[in-house]
């Protein structure tokens, strides 16, 4: 009922017709462009050469602004441009980073952290452009479709309760391994209490699969940077001289 109402609501402020094959329609092209959101996600696990995280960040920020449709073009463009790079691979140590939940990282963050030799795999970046997975139901009530897509989000993160801690860490496990990730950084803002309250179980799961990982509170304040990169800088040498930090 209160999601009828704010939808109805919606409707009355822009004008639109509360129509329900419109909401199904729109869901649909919803799930199209999280589609395309993960086939970038592929695409930079596969060749991070090709697709670099700090430019794969921006051009999924710009759906948080742009209209959906837009989005999806810009997508297509992006990757269709990447994938005619004419670059061959560095021997950078693959990383996952994870801990963006208060705040998303400012874009030199994740530059700092490729000029100090990580090619960033998988992160949690943006969430809500990759909920739900499996996209929404196309079918039936849309309303209800939408509900039961969020009560049976199969992703555990700092803003769902969860009643296992071991499933984020187990989660993580399969994360890493399915992009071949080889450590992860756990960056998290400095005042963020859910991301840093989930960092000492990640961690302790990570410790028991044998995958490396450090960590580090970020800021706006780019003052720090310095200090992030040699920290990142001799992660990845360690990663790649001993396979473990």
């Amino acid at each position: 009922q209160i999601l009828d109402e704010l939808w109805r609501g919606l409707c009355a402020l822009s004008g639109a017709e509360c129509d329900p094959e419109r909401l199904r329609a729109s869901i649909q092209v919803y799930n199209e462009n999280r589609g395309l959101v993960e086939e970038l996600y592929a695409l930079r696990a596969r060749e991070p050469w090709l697709a670099r995280a700090s430019e794969c960040y921006l051009v999924l920020r710009a759906g948080l602004r742009l209209p959906v449709e837009e989005h999806s073009d810009l997508l297509r463009s992006y990757m269709a441009e990447a994938r005619a790079r004419d670059a061959r691979p560095l021997d950078n140590a693959r990383i996952s980073v994870r801990g963006a939940f208060c705040e998303q990282p400012p874009v030199a963050l994740i530059r700092t952290l490729e000029r100090a030799g990580c090619y960033l795999v998988e992160d949690d970046f943006l969430p809500v452009l990759r909920w739900p997975p499996d996209g929404v139901r196309g079918t039936g009530d849309p309303l209800d479709a939408l509900v039961d897509a969020w009560l049976e989000l199969p992703v555990d993160h700092a803003s769902r309760y969860t009643h296992s801690y071991s499933e984020k860490g187990e989660k993580l496990v399969r994360a890493v391994e399915q992009s071949r990730a080889e450590g992860v950084i756990f960056a998290a803002p400095s005042f963020c209490d859910p991301a840093l309250l989930d960092r000492p179980l990640l961690q302790k799961a990570c410790s028991e699969a044998r995958i490396p990982c450090t960590s580090f509170k970020y800021a706006e304040n780019t003052g720090q940077l310095q200090p992030i990169r040699e920290q990142a800088g001799t992660f990845a040498d360690s990663i790649k001289l001993w396979g473990e930090a």
